[in-house]
């Protein structure tokens, strides 16, 4: 009998981590300077799922042009199918199946921030920053990120048949990487979470942000939400605060004695065991 159990992780960063979250052009004294590329606070559950598998990359940074067939006028053109997740997929449906050493992970959820701004060039410069011409079809040649530095921390659910992803035997910490070029180096520490007891609610937000499209493939119905992260491809899915129609709470124990109720929009097989696997 396979035993699903509850983690709450903390994911510590010890080096530079920068998405693509948000791109605007940037520009000063009229003239365009390349773009400005901020990351914003909540990770995507679907890189942290990559990090933990020990993926060296997404599918989208392999094969980019595959975005394009999601559009309509380009599937008339081409016989190609859009992208496809794959390794998140099967991901996601060993979890449904619940198979053995299967898992799932929320989105990350800021703690602390620390973060600094730096410029990149494709090009070489002599001591003056030249005045920027017109654009370039390919690449600007400038570009200002906004990342988040070492000292920055982040927390998340995550549920696992067996135990926690990413751990080496004897270990008591995971180490992943995400984020552009693999710069995001993260240490991640588990501590797991006993179910005191579960009640059922009606129309309960969630306990934490959410990806929209998980939660329906889980089969729970969402009753309003609140975006906070879309990415360019909608197969990835928004990440939303969400109110859901029937929640199961989990009610665990804190550091205070007392309880914290969690709404997480999870399939009914799952939450049922969680439930069975109570505090003693």
């Amino acid at each position: 009998m396979s035993t699903m159990k509850l983690f709450k992780a903390f994911f510590d960063l010890e080096g530079i981590m920068a998405f693509s979250s948000e791109i605007r052009p940037l520009i000063s004294a009229n003239n365009s300077k390349g773009s400005y590329i901020s990351t914003l606070p909540y990770i995507h559950n679907y890189p942290i799922m990559y990090g933990l598998l020990g993926k060296s990359s997404e599918a989208y940074a392999i094969i980019p042009s595959l975005h394009y067939n999601e559009y309509e006028s380009r599937k008339q053109k081409t016989d190609k199918k859009g992208l496809i997740y794959n390794s998140v997929k099967s991901v996601i449906e060993d979890f449904i199946k619940d198979k053995q050493g299967s898992f799932y992970v929320f989105p990350l959820m800021p703690e602390s921030l620390n973060i600094y701004s730096f410029l990149m060039s494709s090009e070489s410069w002599s001591y003056a920053l030249p005045v920027r011409g017109g654009l370039k079809n390919v690449f600007p040649r400038l570009t200002s990120y906004t990342a988040f530095m070492p000292g920055s921390k982040f927390w998340t659910y995550i549920i696992v048949n067996n135990n926690p992803p990413g751990l080496a035997k004897g270990s008591r910490a995971a180490w992943i990487r995400v984020g552009k070029k693999r710069w995001g180096i993260f240490k991640v520490k588990y501590e797991e979470l006993k179910a005191e007891k579960c009640i059922n609610q009606n129309e309960k937000m969630t306990s934490i942000p959410v990806n929209l499209a998980d939660t329906e493939k889980f089969g729970v119905e969402i009753v309003s939400s609140s975006t906070v992260l879309r990415t360019p491809n909608i197969s990835e899915g928004p990440i939303a605060w969400a109110s859901i129609k029937d929640c199961r709470l989990i009610k665990v124990p804190n550091k205070n004695k007392t309880f914290e109720d969690l709404c997480l929009p999870l399939p009914a097989e799952v939450i049922s065991k969680i439930c069975q696997n109570q505090a003693t």
